[in-house]
């Protein structure tokens, strides 16, 4: 059994907040119970993997944060790490958080002008971002490229880089039900990061999309699962405990198990989550077929392949002589 991550949802899609362009936005609520939280931890436990990792995501995970489930995992061998939008982070939160090893990413989209599809919540995120870095809590920080931020990928990126302590940056495409961004900007606004980027920063700030590029050359794996060559690196867990291939695939016809009443190692060799994985790489466009870059995009996620390649394209075009270098110099231990 090849190892897997688990991604849980443990308030379903409820939030605190009302994005327009979260993806989740319109996925049912709800509070995982003590047990189903037991049963797939004790159940995640077991399996033969060297390492394991748990990522709570939501929705907006801290709204579980009374439940006990943050306290359950520190009761278990696994890596903890949380998506928030940091609103909700209080300095009890944040101390605990950096107390127990937990690694927090932290939404947000850049200055108070880029961040107005996250509502009001500017000064609430900041807030809570400066209580994660004074308890000392270990943070990166993960911008949504939407049609708000998509032109001003270097007042982005400085603002990110120069007014919070984390040298982690996550930038994902908007894929929610507005704001999405097509090929054309998403090529745009990668060439214009990683210019910004590469001049000064490239051993001092990681952007993790640049990593996995640069982890492909060296190690001949990406980090990225969108880069990968199949969709089989992680599980969702929905608060009900439903386990599905993928949280951008949580429907009903994907739902593979429950915990409460499948074991993960049954889930993981079912036929269905096989089909799943495998069909990145069966259902390709035969226009991928020859493309010079397909082997560090893979086809990219099936859920925005065909909106954001001639973005891809532009990017690789422009930005892998310079990750070739960088690959060489890291290979050399340079």
């Amino acid at each position: 059994m090849e190892p897997f991550s688990l991604l849980v949802k443990p308030v379903g899609g409820a939030c605190n907040l009302d994005c327009g362009y979260c993806f989740y936005k319109d996925h049912p609520g709800g509070l995982m119970s003590a047990e189903t939280a037991d049963r797939m931890l004790s159940s995640y436990a077991s399996l033969p993997f060297a390492e394991k990792s748990i990522t709570l995501q939501g929705g907006e995970p801290l709204l579980a944060w009374k439940t006990g489930l943050f306290q359950r995992l520190n009761d278990f061998p696994v890596d903890k790490s949380l998506q928030t939008n940091a609103t909700l982070v209080t300095d009890e939160v944040a101390s605990l958080l950096a107390r127990d090893g937990w690694l927090v990413g932290a939404s947000l989209d850049g200055p108070r002008r880029l961040n107005r599809l996250r509502g009001d919540s500017f000064d609430a995120a900041v807030r809570g971002i400066r209580r994660l870095e004074a308890a000392g809590a270990d943070y990166n920080l993960l911008t949504v490229v939407s049609k708000a931020n998509v032109s001003c990928p270097r007042e982005v990126y400085r603002f990110l880089r120069d007014n919070f302590s984390t040298h982690f940056h996550q930038y994902v495409e908007c894929t929610g039900p507005s704001e999405d961004i097509g090929g054309e900007e998403w090529g745009d606004f990668l060439v214009g990061l990683f210019d910004e980027w590469v001049t000064n920063d490239t051993r001092t700030v990681s952007v993790r999309l640049f990593d996995s590029i640069v982890s492909k050359l060296v190690l001949g794996r990406p980090t990225l699962c969108s880069q990968a060559e199949t969709c089989r690196h992680y599980l969702v867990v929905e608060h009900d405990g439903s386990v599905y291939p993928c949280d951008f695939h949580v429907r009903d016809d994907l739902r593979l198990g429950n915990v409460m009443t499948d074991g993960f190692e049954e889930i993981a060799a079912s036929p269905a989550y096989a089909r799943f994985a495998s069909a990145k790489t069966a259902n390709l466009p035969s226009r991928c077929g020859d493309c010079e870059f397909l082997e560090f995009c893979n086809g990219d996620c099936p859920r925005s392949r065909q909106r954001l390649c001639k973005g891809w394209r532009k990017f690789f075009a422009h930005a892998l002589p310079r990750l070739r270098e960088l690959a060489e110099d890291v290979a050399a231990g340079r």
